[in-house]
């Protein structure tokens, strides 16, 4: 068996296709999470459209590369692969490409990529239907535009050695796939677009809702520590009162406490670090009989406040004798003497952390959202009890920076190594360095996604089968009659209507009846006529072509006027638009120009004009770039596919080049020369769609280049 001769033409097709989707695929569109839509393969689909599977399994090779270079997945070289070769035998078979790509989602491409995530990466299975449902529709959105592509290009309707029809088609069935692909792309994009603003909706809500609940949970915090620092620092101010009566200290003590409850226990300790009265005085009194003194000079708390003299909060630590609790100690001195000369002692008191899971439990906003609360040493001080936890551990996290895109932040505690996000986060410092994050699970905003998806995706395939059958229905109202009108024509004169009847659209039996009219004197007057619209038709275009530069071109320079300009800019602009390109725009202003007419004449004026006009067509000569008469001595340059980072050195480069061009005076045949001064704006496609906008940004910078002493190119480069 032989193999296939290898077309060089269809080849060299095939790699230039498998390029430029390489290319399209280092860019795929992202959309939601792991979800991006990659046109790449668009050029997989042209190419087993018109050049068969083999061709097309290079093409989908080589664009399939694109995506494993940015994924680092060789999945997408066997689906892809697949993908080509099934719709190049499809095609063979007569069988459009859309629905040739629906059966291969179907049949063999979601079960391929339901195998690869369950055994080859580390996804959790809650993500596979959002994962296949996203390729199917990718799939059939880089199919039905491949599909109208060739449809509005004619080239490739006559592509040499192209794959061909087996049968030639019916004209119902072309227009029932037409109809096809513009329900499929309008439903998909409409389904696509409304599901993106849906989601973003999403997104701001949560953004917005978690910023309030670590706010809430915040100020509660940070007024639960503030108060409590005011009561050590009140019931230090009391001790200071009687601090030469150490008999009183312990009821001063258990007073405050007392009042304070969220206080695990309050201590006083003398210079020496002993403890000498504690509320509980129970603790207090098991410390005692243990027969041995509890010291903390070696503790923050009694040095920060013994020996610096100030007001502590320490961070979360685990307690040691007293107690044996994770506490966050406050302390304070007082002192023997009114002017704070001489410390008497230090009292403590050891926050109870059970009061923050209270602020987490009496939240509005924590019915699905947990909380994490860490010192400044980022130790966990608290956190919500689904997230298992422990206090006084490092709270260690990693920001998921992956594959899964969103507008919140991420982050996983759990799984640092995954590439699946598990929490949306948001974070607030409070004022003494401790940090509140409130956390959500990501999973539920990505089940939503899943959920619109999916049903798009159904919603799809039910559109296809209505609009398969309604246009086939509505064709069928169209190609019936006229493939009656044709078969009356085919025939010999009968004096029969057949099915040209009163149940036939009156347009089409309008028609019939009037070509049975005509049959004879057509036949008669064919050559006379045909030689009659040949004459004619040159003389229109002739006339026409006169009229055309007439109307657009200006009759002193030769260039194109101002109105013809105004009428191709938007054109231009669709044309950028699509290619994401960038336009200039220029006005230039011949400096001094009266002066001109004043010394030489008018004539010498025009022969100005002349001068310039020709040098501008010389510099700006592509077919696409636009140079204008704008009035008088000015100028108008629209300049699509602009270089950003050469425009300017290339109108500068003309305005060199006339400063130094000699014009001669028809008149006298004296010599003189002209400046110019040029204001521009080079922006995106996108910038602005109304021409009257460039040229009045242009036109200011013309202005300040008068201003600024004539001879210079100002020029605006918008980026953004």
């Amino acid at each position: 068996m032989s193999l296939p001769r290898i077309n060089q033409q269809h080849l060299l097709y095939s790699i230039i296709l498998g390029v430029i989707g390489l290319l399209l695929n280092f860019y795929p569109i992202q959309f939601f999470a792991n979800v991006q839509f990659v046109l790449g393969n668009t050029m997989t689909v042209i190419a087993a459209v018109l050049l068969g599977p083999w061709y097309a399994f290079l093409t989908a090779m080589m664009a399939s590369t694109g995506l494993m270079l940015i994924w680092d997945s060789p999945h997408v070289y066997l689906i892809f692969g697949l993908e080509a070769l099934f719709l190049g035998y499809a095609r063979r078979r007569d069988i459009y490409a859309l629905y040739a790509d629906a059966a291969y989602w179907l049949l063999l491409g979601a079960p391929l990529v339901y195998l690869y995530v369950v055994f080859l990466m580390d996804i959790p299975p809650s993500h596979l239907g959002f994962i296949i449902s996203k390729q199917g529709i990718n799939g059939l959105i880089y199919t039905s535009i491949a599909s109208l592509l060739i449809l509005a290009i004619p080239k490739l309707w006559f592509l040499k050695d192209k794959v061909k029809d087996r049968h030639r088609r019916q004209l119902s069935a072309q227009l029932t796939y037409f109809f096809t692909l513009l329900v499929t792309l309008t439903l998909l994009f409409s389904a696509l677009i409304f599901n993106y603003y849906s989601l973003e909706r999403q997104q701001v809500m949560l953004k917005q809702n978690m910023t309030e609940a670590v706010a809430h949970i915040s100020a509660s915090t940070q007024s639960y520590i503030e108060n409590h620092k005011t009561v050590i620092q009140n019931t230090a101010n009391q001790l200071t009162l009687i601090a030469d009566k150490p008999e009183k200290w312990q009821a001063i003590l258990s007073s405050f406490h007392e009042s304070y409850p969220s206080f695990i226990s309050m201590l006083i300790a003398d210079p020496d670090a002993k403890i000498v009265n504690a509320s509980p005085v129970s603790r207090l009194i098991a410390i005692d009989k243990k027969a041995q003194d509890i010291n903390i000079n070696d503790r923050d708390y009694f040095i920060e406040s013994f020996y610096n003299r100030r007001l502590f909060v320490s961070s979360a630590f685990l307690g040691r004798g007293f107690g044996n609790d994770a506490i966050v100690a406050m302390s304070t001195p007082f002192y023997l003497d009114e002017q704070h000369t001489q410390v008497a002692g230090i009292i403590e008191g050891s926050l109870d952390l059970s009061y923050f899971s209270h602020i987490d439990q009496v939240s509005e906003y924590s019915n699905d959202e947990s909380v994490v609360m860490v010192d400044e040493k980022n130790q966990i001080i608290f956190a919500s009890k689904k997230l298992s936890l422990k206090p006084l551990s490092q709270f260690n996290f990693v920001i998921n920076k992956g594959g899964y895109h969103a507008n919140l932040e991420l982050i996983n505690i759990h799984k640092m190594t995954s590439i699946v996000p598990e929490y949306i986060y948001t974070h607030r410092e409070l004022n003494n360095g401790w940090t509140v994050y409130i956390l959500k699970e990501f999973s539920p905003l990505l089940k939503l996604a899943e959920e619109q998806m999916f049903a798009s995706f159904i919603m799809l395939l039910v559109s296809l089968v209505c609009t398969f059958y309604i246009s086939t229905k509505l064709s069928a109202l169209l190609t019936v009659p006229l493939e009656a009108v044709a078969n009356q024509f085919s025939l010999p004169d009968s004096g029969k209507v057949s099915t040209i009847d009163d149940n036939s659209p009156r347009e089409v039996f309008s028609l019939y009846q009037r070509l049975v009219a005509s049959k004879e004197q057509l036949v008669a007057h064919q050559m006379e006529l045909e030689q009659t619209v040949a004459n004619r038709t040159a003389e229109l275009e002739k006339a026409n072509k006169k009229l055309t530069e007439l109307v657009d071109r200006d009759p002193l320079t030769g260039l194109y006027n101002r109105r013809y300009a105004e009428r191709k800019f938007s054109e231009l602009l669709e044309f950028c638009l699509r290619s994401e390109q960038t336009i200039t725009v220029a006005i230039l202003d011949l400096d001094l120009f009266k002066t001109i007419n004043d010394n030489y004449g008018h004539l010498a004026g025009d022969e100005c004009l002349r001068k310039v006009s020709q040098l501008l067509q010389k510099y700006f000569k592509r077919d696409i770039d636009i140079v204008a008469r704008y009035g008088g001595e000015e100028f108008l340059l629209i300049l699509p596919l602009s270089n950003t980072l050469h425009i300017e050195h290339h109108l500068n480069g003309f305005r060199e080049a006339l400063s130094q061009l000699e014009i001669t005076s028809p008149e006298d045949n004296q010599a003189f020369k002209v400046m110019v001064s040029i204001g521009a704006i080079t922006a995106n496609a996108d910038y602005e769609a109304d021409l009257d906008k460039w040229i009045k940004i242009a036109d200011e910078n013309l202005y300040q280049a008068k201003q600024q002493g004539r001879n210079r190119t100002i020029i605006d480069i918008i980026t953004d």
